[in-house]
């Protein structure tokens, strides 16, 4: 495992955070990285762009990214996981607050990707500034597969999963 990237402060705003490797990527619609998604925390169905959806509304939030060689085991400190495919075309992805707050660049080598997306305190963010939500990527090599909700303990989860859904066909 390589951390990619490990910051105390992405600046979030109206719950949502990005994680972008093509700059041109068309982003006008903001219901698109949820086509085809069985989730509704990290949508992936933008070539080179992940939407994450976030507990607090607007603040700063901690992020760690990791680059395993295959897929981890789902530790249990988190409360909402979530697996979808990603690939990307370029070698460096950036991470990035809602509205560009403020961006993160870090390496990411291109290819083909499965991204487990951890959060713990997702429910109590809502409800609390001091929830104490923080945010896991884990990328690793894999081929394309449907999303997966692998944990969902939240009321607040099970909402963005409901409202977000779109069967794949």
């Amino acid at each position: 495992m390589r951390i990619l990237l490990d910051v105390p402060n992405v600046d979030v705003f109206y719950g949502s955070a990005s994680v972008t490797t093509d700059e041109d990527a068309d982003r006008s619609d903001v219901d698109a990285p949820w086509a085809d998604e069985s989730n509704g925390l990290c949508g992936a169905s933008i070539p080179g762009v992940l939407e994450l959806t976030t507990g607090t509304h607007t603040g700063y939030l901690p992020f760690r990214i990791e680059l395993h060689g295959s897929e981890p085991a789902v530790d249990p400190r988190w409360d909402e996981v979530v697996d979808v495919s990603f690939a990307t075309r370029f070698d460096e992805a950036v991470l990035i607050g809602m509205m560009g707050g403020n961006c993160f660049p870090f390496p990411l080598p291109r290819g083909d990707y499965r991204v487990r997306y951890c959060v713990q305190a997702f429910g109590e963010a809502k409800h609390s500034d001091e929830a104490g939500d923080s945010y896991l990527l884990q990328f690793w090599p894999a081929p394309p597969a449907p999303g997966r909700i692998l944990v969902q303990t939240s009321a607040e989860a099970a909402y963005w999963h409901r409202v977000r859904h779109t069967p794949t066909s």
